[in-house]
């Protein structure tokens, strides 16, 4: 079901440029060798394949973020605005589609446009792969994720970055693991390992050891949070989450009701919650037959609980990725996004 439904996802508000996707898709496999956010280095655009957009943004695809003995190598595109001024708060963008599939750069709401825009207020946006349930379960999918936002610190002044100041956003599935790194800063187990491959062309480079995964704020967009309770909160004609082969069990590595309650209770971000954790911005479809919306609301309750700074927005007649709600409205949620990340990382004091 989350295949097919972020599978619908691609064709659901199309980035406006095919030829940024075709160019991604060229110059995914090119070499590259430095490059910065305006105010360091200068981006040397005849060395380093880019992808140019509006208002002075260039993306670079395909950066080598950590490499796991046994894996493949986990990549990044970044999304640089090459005249913002002073360090950029750092943005990570994680994708969703069940853990199972990697939407690409064409995913609606959270597409490639989308995230150029965001880059264009003076933001650092990376948008990390991690490893899928078909090649490692759970953490390694939050390990991997953890390991960029650590790779992203150990690297900022590389791109003028401000490590300071970061947010992670994800979608579905992404929006779990955006959840997950929100409330788990203290879980070291989750950490990455001390040594991160670089850039190809470049030698392997130590995480710093003073770069931790925690972040400044979270936005979880329908994000699963109590995989025990999905089906009991799931609208009539939604899929099976217990069932053996679910987005969920598949990620876990076990059919829900038979999994130990110690799994359940390890990717559940509300096990981790403490009073000073990151404020989070939860939205979600009350029409979901995706991910039940009271799986945000189990967040929120959890985190007001905890005095945590949160936010939780319902929006009516939607389902899963917003399905059903109309193009205004749907950008009307991207700008609140925005705001948030604005008020979150310092820029609107900048």
């Amino acid at each position: 079901m989350y295949f097919k439904l972020h599978h619908f996802q691609d064709g659901f508000l199309k980035v406006k440029s095919v030829g940024i996707l075709s160019g991604l898709v060229l110059c995914a496999a090119l070499a590259f060798s430095s490059y910065a956010c305006a105010g360091g280095a200068p981006v040397n655009l005849e060395e380093t394949a880019h992808i140019k957009y509006s208002q002075g943004v260039i993306c670079i695809p395909n950066v080598t973020y950590s490499v796991v003995p046994g894996y493949r190598s986990l990549t990044m595109s970044l999304f640089i605005p090459t005249q913002a001024r002073g360090p950029c708060p750092i943005v990570i963008f994680i994708h969703g589609g069940g853990w199972m599939i990697d939407p690409g750069p064409g995913e609606s709401l959270v597409g490639s446009d989308t995230l150029a825009k965001l880059a264009a207020r003076g933001y650092l946006v990376a948008r990390p792969s991690y490893r899928l349930s078909s090649e490692a379960k759970f953490p390694a999918a939050l390990k991997d994720i953890k390991s960029a936002v650590q790779w992203l610190k150990s690297n900022a002044k590389t791109y003028n970055a401000d490590p300071s100041h970061v947010a992670v956003w994800g979608a579905s599935a992404g929006g779990t693991l955006a959840a997950l790194v929100g409330t788990s800063c203290a879980v070291r187990e989750f950490d990455a390992a001390p040594v991160s491959q670089g850039p190809p062309g470049l030698a392997s480079v130590t995480l710093d050891p003073n770069a931790t995964s925690c972040v400044q704020a979270v936005i979880d967009w329908y994000g699963p949070i109590d995989f025990s309770s999905m089906d009991s909160q799931s609208l009539p004609g939604s899929m099976e989450h217990n069932a053996g082969t679910s987005a969920e069990s598949t990620f876990l590595g076990c059919a829900l009701p038979e999994c130990p309650p110690e799994t359940l209770m390890a990717v559940n971000p509300i096990t981790y919650i403490t009073p000073d954790d990151p404020p989070f911005l939860i939205m979600h479809g009350i029409a979901d037959t995706g991910v039940p919306y009271q799986q945000s609301k189990e967040l929120y309750d959890a985190l007001q609980a905890r005095g945590v700074k949160s936010e939780l927005v319902l929006v009516p007649d939607a389902n899963h990725i917003f399905e059903g709600v109309s193009k205004e409205k749907t950008q009307e949620l991207v700008d609140k996004v925005f705001q948030f990340i604005d008020k979150n990382t310092g820029k609107e004091e900048k």
